[in-house]
């Protein structure tokens, strides 16, 4: 390979790379870390069940037992890594004895199994979608390991990103940037091995459960 041919597949290769790096459009090129914080909205994690017999809502209520970190360039949005874990047994559908049967090893199997966790291992077609002073929005595509009873699942996620530089109004809150996270994503119980007991999934319990999530952090460094 000539000169040349050599200088063209390095343009070529850098290109390349660069067009993958979206910018949030916010003067920001350092790498920081953001922790899960309620000081900064009330993170909210929604499961539901439709099924012919009936409708079932769960909620994760200890806002304090959910475990999640973020890194993020807000230069390359494409570089996120992340991850979230909460344990099952704060998973309330609102009546006791149902909870009890859903820690139960037919089911979730808390006792083996105890969280439920998601980790973040790309970012892809991520576009603009607003852009207001401090504060800017975009779509994206997020694929990860989704992790329960035992079993993991690389699924894809649509994800609302939403990051606000630091102000006097946002300190009011917390200190430093914020960043949120918000979409939906579906999981079939079966490929968890959560069989329940007889009958039930597929008449009371979806074969398939909806996820609607809503998490907000600050940046610690």
């Amino acid at each position: 390979m000539n000169k040349f041919s050599l200088f063209l597949f390095a343009v070529f290769a850098f290109s390349s790379i660069s067009s993958y790096a979206t910018d949030f459009g916010l003067n920001i090129s350092t790498e920081k870390s953001f922790k899960l914080n309620p000081d900064v909205n009330d993170p909210s994690l929604k499961f539901i069940s439709t099924a012919p017999l009936e409708d079932i809502e769960g909620f994760v209520k200890a806002y304090d037992k959910i475990q999640s970190e973020v890194k993020l360039n807000a230069s390359n949005i494409e570089k996120i890594t992340g991850n979230i874990s909460f344990p099952i047994k704060t998973l309330k559908t609102g009546i006791k004895t149902r909870d009890e049967h859903l820690y139960g090893s037919d089911w979730l199997n808390a006792v083996q199994f105890p969280d439920i966790s998601f980790e973040i291992k790309s970012v892809s077609n991520v576009k603009i979608s607003k852009k207001d002073g401090d504060k800017s929005e975009v779509t994206a595509t997020v694929k990860g390991i989704y992790s329960m009873k035992g079993k993991s699942k690389e699924i894809s996620v649509p994800l609302k990103i939403t990051y606000i530089k630091a102000s006097e109004k946002t300190a009011k809150r917390a200190k430093g940037d914020f960043l949120s996270f918000e979409g939906t994503f579906d999981i079939a119980l079966k490929d968890f091995d959560v069989k329940g007991t007889k009958d039930i999934v597929g008449s009371k319990v979806g074969e398939t459960i909806k996820i609607e999530f809503k998490l907000f952090y600050n940046s610690t460094n």
